[in-house]
């Protein structure tokens, strides 16, 4: 059974990932939630994703995840990957890893 999850980025998980920012040493309130909201707007303007959800089962379910991120606020590059083990070679050996590619019906 294959599992699914929803990656992108939503303004939701941008304020997270900004509130992360450990604040400086002597930075004042302001200073800080302007350069939280900087990472915030960084984040929402770049081209980074990162998973959104707890993984499902099928993905009708990670399609109405998308569905109700896109109603909740600003969200870019929403997708539903899934996990496939490919082959690698690490340090002159080979290995079999995970990688999450984008999944089409």
């Amino acid at each position: 059974m294959s599992t699914f999850r929803v990656y992108g980025m939503t303004e939701a998980k941008a304020r997270q990932l900004g509130r992360a920012l450990p604040p400086k040493n002597r930075e004042s309130i302001e200073e800080y939630e302007e350069r939280v909201q900087e990472r915030i707007e960084k984040l929402m303007n770049g081209s980074q994703v990162v998973p959104l959800s707890a993984s499902f089962d099928a993905p009708q379910f990670a399609q109405q995840f998308i569905a109700m991120a896109q109603r909740s606020g600003r969200c870019r590059d929403l997708c539903i990957k899934h996990p496939v083990r490919v082959q690698a070679i690490r340090k002159f050996k080979p290995i079999t890893k995970t990688v999450w590619t984008t999944y089409t019906p």
